[in-house]
């Protein structure tokens, strides 16, 4: 459990500390007033943004304009001018009448007039003036007790947004302000009266409404000063949010009595020469000049705003106890920086710092857009929350956490680097311009056979003469620098301090300046020696398994082995068999034995291994391969089509003549040599013992082949194909072939046609082949069918055009015989 807390505590230390300084911080600069100003700009902003209420018709408000005054022709107002203006409003029966006007000198002419209007009109409250400069009551009011407070109270940054309700002067009763006498007389209709909730709290109920003071601290405000009883306000609007009319229209007659009746009438200036006008939250706007509202308008949303409250439950503007505003800005805070703490720890955004800081600034944006819109929303139902404090608290929170993450990564980085270089099995080092080290870490220290990184760098001096064993390759080294501004892989011989060589690979890059000078080169290198010479180990191994593998494939063929689907000499296991569709030659020298017994041992493989040196190609070039050597005599297969075997078989004929050429130029006899050729289904596939195996190819086509092979010297012909292979040929116009008989081969009862293939007669006798061809077939077909005498005198007619047809002759004899 302990273990656990104190990885917790580690992976959010970071927060633990920022959080509660940010705090600290934030509300120490509240507490010195520094964001009352913007908090009271984001009360004015939301009071702009809130949607328009409708006009509260309980409020009838009766405005001195400078047209008003112009036509009465003095100012102030005479007092006659009020007597008649408040005999016009009795008349309609309002309920209650404010005078927001200071008439505590006579104002002639009238004044009796107005006396008597006063003494006469019990629902009708004057004002006076006690905060700062005192301006009395009219005195006829004032005995009466029909008198209000007209004090506003004005901000440090001259708005209003408190009203007044009442003081309490040394040795006086509590006095009311205007607002408030006119609402309790009105709620007094109602049967509303204001009630004590806490005789020790100077809280109050009227109606639905509950009163409690302001205090110096509440909201945005810092050391305000809270004396009397004041009210945040919760303005309704501007002066259109009330029903106006003029002095004027009321003197002339023109309000409809209902529009008066039961109502409360304030009666006040809102003319610019009177300068009775104020700045309140709505008369500052960006695209416009600010305009100040008429103090009879804001007596007007204070009588509203009370009243409202009392009978349709409008709230008052409430705040958060001081504590709980702490307890906010550090809620902001903490959700800056974990916020930040999350986003700089996302494994996604972690190698890129351009997107952290983008992920980052969206965040915060996102953050103080959701705290905008709650605190507004709030603000709609009531309740003013700091605003400045808290968004600050979460952006400092989010960037100090972010520059601490910052920090530490670079400490983590610079530790991890440490350790890296100081346990690094390459050697990591920094080089200057001239050939010095820099910087060096032990293991390179250890490469070059050195105690110690500093004893390597006071000893080299000069890196080209002192560690190179060629000069030249750190010449080239500095030359790709220069172009590239990094090597990588650079192999190199270097002299260790006991005079020994090795060989190092060396990755570097250039490390410049913010001009781009190069200030020196930094990287690391690697001990390849052990790899060098396993190189030329393998590489003489290479060239070894390659002569291996040639003299393998000299024994094995290579598409033999493909044929058994094995990749390698090794794969080959006894028994393995594959059935293939193939064509298989045989060829045999003619009276070899003969041959051989004019000839030594020696002479005999010589003989044998030059005439297989002109045959050998032929096979090779038409994708054939030799499957054994049977002494003199050659067996090849043709897995592909049956013109492979056919055209091997024509150019080894071709390679004959060359090589009896060679043999006349050395007064040697030429040779002859027979070919049969035969296509079929054929097994191939190792067979043996335990300790040798060998390839062969198992079948009747194989059988057939050499049987034609031993014809060839019966029918005194170079080359035999069966009908067999005859029927696989592409197209058998091709070559120059005749059929010259069906033979039965031993173990078989159906007889096999044999072509004898002769393109590889001379030129003269191929023609004259060719041409008797038809008559020689004919022949044969006859001497088939037993009918000798006539094919005896075609076979006669065929020796007289091409004398050298031994095939005609031989079968002329058996027609004679």
């Amino acid at each position: 459990m302990r273990s656990r807390l104190k990885t917790w505590i580690k992976q959010w230390q970071g927060i633990l500390l920022i959080t509660p300084s940010v705090t600290l911080i934030i509300l120490a600069l509240n507490g010195a007033g520094l964001f009352q100003l913007l908090e009271w700009a984001t009360l004015d902003q939301y009071f702009r943004l809130r949607p328009q209420e409708s006009p509260d018709s309980r409020i009838l408000l009766v405005t001195i304009d400078e047209t008003d005054i112009n036509q009465v022709g003095q100012w102030p107002i005479p007092d006659g001018v009020l007597a008649d203006l408040i005999n016009t409003l009795k008349a309609a029966k309002p309920r209650v009448m404010g005078l927001n006007l200071y008439r505590d000198l006579p104002v002639e002419p009238g004044h009796q007039e107005w006396v008597e209007v006063m003494q006469s009109t019990p629902n009708l409250i004057g004002v006076e003036k006690r905060v700062g400069d005192r301006v009395a009551s009219p005195p006829t009011l004032d005995a009466l007790a029909q008198v209000g407070l007209a004090d506003l109270l004005v901000d440090a940054d001259g708005k209003i947004r408190r009203g007044l309700l009442s003081i309490q002067p040394e040795n006086e009763d509590v006095q009311l302000s205007l607002a408030a006498r006119l609402a309790l007389l009105y709620l007094e209709d109602e049967g509303i009266t204001l009630e004590v909730i806490n005789a020790n709290q100077p809280y109050y109920r009227l109606g639905k409404a509950i009163f409690m003071p302001f205090q110096n601290h509440d909201g945005g405000y810092v050391d305000a000063d809270a004396g009397g009883y004041q009210i945040l306000l919760n303005f309704r609007g501007v002066s259109a949010t009330f029903d106006t009319v003029s002095l004027r229209d009321v003197l002339a007659d023109q309000i409809p009595p209902e529009k008066i009746r039961d109502r409360i009438i304030l009666i006040g200036s809102k003319a610019q020469s009177t300068n009775d006008l104020f700045f309140t939250p709505y008369d500052s706007t960006i695209f416009a000049p600010p305009r100040r509202t008429a103090a009879v308008v804001i007596h007007a949303n204070l009588t509203s705003q009370i009243i409202s409250g009392a009978i349709d439950g409008r709230p008052f503007i409430k705040v958060l106890p001081t504590l709980v505003e702490a307890v906010q800005i550090f809620s902001w805070s903490f959700l800056g920086a974990a916020g930040s703490l999350f986003l700089l720890k996302n494994q996604r955004l972690n190698p890129k710092s351009v997107l952290q800081l983008l992920a980052l600034g969206v965040y915060i944006l996102l953050t103080i857009g959701c705290s905008l819109i709650g605190t507004y929303l709030l603000f709609l139902a009531g309740w003013w929350l700091p605003v400045v404090p808290s968004l600050l608290a979460l952006t400092g929170s989010a960037v100090v956490t972010a520059d601490y993450q910052s920090r530490q990564l670079q400490q983590k980085a610079q530790q991890k680097y440490r350790r890296i270089f100081e346990n690094a099995l390459e050697g990591i080092f920094q080089t200057t311009l001239d050939g010095r080290y820099r910087s060096a870490n032990p293991a390179l220290a250890k490469i070059y056979g050195y105690n110690s990184p500093e004893e390597l760098i006071s000893t080299i001096t000069d890196i080209t003469t002192q560690i190179y064993v060629d000069p030249n390759r750190r010449t080239h080294f500095i030359k790709l620098m220069e172009q590239q501004g990094e090597v990588v892989g650079f192999e190199s011989q270097v002299y260790r301090q006991d005079g020994s060589i090795i060989w190092i690979c060396e990755h570097a890059r250039s490390v410049c300046d913010d001009q781009g000078n190069v200030l020196y080169y930094q990287g690391f290198i690697e001990d390849i020696t052990e790899r060098k010479q396993a190189q030329v180990e393998r590489e003489e191994f290479t060239r070894e398994l390659f002569r291996l593998n040639q003299s393998f494939s000299q024994f094995v063929p290579r598409q033999f082995l493909q044929l058994l689907n094995k990749d390698s000499i090794s794969d080959v296991q006894l028994g393995d068999q594959s059935q293939q569709n193939m064509s298989v030659l045989f060829a045999d020298i003619r009276n070899f034995t003969t041959l051989s017994e004019a000839m030594t041992p020696q002479e005999t493989f010589n003989f044998i291994n030059r005439y297989l040196s002109y045959m050998e190609p032929a096979i090779i070039e038409n994708q054939g391969f030799i499957d054994k050597y049977i002494g003199d005599a050659i067996m090849a297969l043709f897995s592909g089509s049956a013109d492979d075997a056919v055209n091997a078989a024509i150019a080894m004929l071709q390679h004959l003549k060359l090589y009896n050429k060679e043999r006349q130029k050395a007064g040697e006899c030429p040779i002859e040599i027979g070919i049969g050729i035969n296509t079929g289904l054929m097994m191939l596939g190792t067979v043996g013992g335990k300790t040798h195996i060998n390839s062969t190819v198992i079948s009747d086509a194989v059988n057939l082949a050499s049987r034609l092979e031993h014809l060839t010297k019966e029918y005194g012909v170079s080359l035999l194909i069966s009908h067999y292979t005859f029927d696989h040929l592409r197209d058998p116009s091709d070559y120059s072939f005749r059929l010259i008989g069906r033979v039965k081969v031993k173990g078989k009862t159906k007889r096999v046609s044999v072509f004898d293939v002769f393109d590889a007669d001379p030129s003269s006798v191929r023609q004259k082949k060719l041409k008797t061809k038809t008559m020689f077939e004919q022949a044969l077909c006859l001497y088939y069918q037993r009918d000798v005498s006539k094919a005896a005198k075609l076979f006669q007619q065929c020796l007289e055009f091409v004398p050298e047809d031994k095939t005609a002759k031989i079968y002329l004899r058996r027609c004679q015989n």
